[in-house]
């Protein structure tokens, strides 16, 4: 068992970065193309840069021919190149470079992560209507989804915080989209982005306006802005 340990400690380790293992499929490669690559890698991480295609063949059960194959797969697909350097030795070696697979696998990245966004994006924006129709009890007409899509992305407004707008209209009882309007351009013009802000902003005023109710648990809660009674009936 010593001899195995000393062994296992003296043939290295081969570091595979987390983000190839999840997406080589998205930069074209197969399984076997993979399990390719890692073999050659460990060979580069010793110091060989154009490690024996035999013994590559040997590791992974396959025959030369198979593995000849999938270093013109690889190659085809432009994630791997085969270029010429001068050594130490003043002679020309041949060297893997899989410099092009790592640029394909950034694009990969880049564009996974747009795909989360804009998932994300989506799915909050849905929740957003459905969470409005069901506040006003009623299915939202044109004009009021354009006005909508209008505070995410024109005005740019979190989700979040026109939702925590919607709750100030319902608790004020008014059911309209002026009003909420009102008080996201409020926000606005304090600087307040988040629903986070608005929260500590609606607590300091609260504050602010009761300062011998500090510390009543049922004091009422002040509104934020000085909204006329008109708005409610627009």
């Amino acid at each position: 068992m010593a001899d195995f340990f000393e062994s296992y400690i003296h043939a290295g380790e081969t570091v595979i970065n987390n983000l190839l293992i999840s997406h080589y499929q998205q930069v074209g490669m197969t399984n076997q193309e993979f399990l390719m690559f890692i073999q050659v890698k460990s060979y580069m991480d010793r110091g060989h840069d154009f490690p024996d295609i035999n013994q590559i063949a040997k590791n992974m059960g396959e025959s030369e021919q198979s593995i000849y194959q999938l270093l013109h797969e690889l190659i085809a697909k432009k994630l791997l190149e085969i270029n010429s350097v001068k050594g130490e030795d003043s002679l020309t070696h041949d060297v893997y470079d899989f410099s092009l697979l790592y640029k394909k696998l950034a694009v990969a990245v880049k564009q996974a992560e747009e795909v989360t966004v804009k998932q994300t994006k989506d799915s909050s924006r849905k929740q957003l209507f459905t969470q409005i129709e069901t506040e006003f009890g009623r299915t939202l007409s044109p004009i009021e989804l354009e006005t909508i899509g209008k505070w995410l992305d024109e005005d740019h407004y979190q989700p979040d915080l026109i939702s925590l707008a919607l709750k100030e209209a319902v608790l004020n009882q008014v059911y309209n989209f002026k009003y909420i309007d009102r008080i996201l351009i409020n926000w606005e013009k304090k600087h307040i982005q988040t629903p986070a802000e608005a929260q500590r902003y609606r607590t300091s005023h609260t504050v602010a306006s009761n300062p011998k109710e500090k510390k009543s648990i049922n004091q009422p809660k002040i509104p934020i802005f000085n909204i006329t009674d008109q708005d409610k009936n627009d």
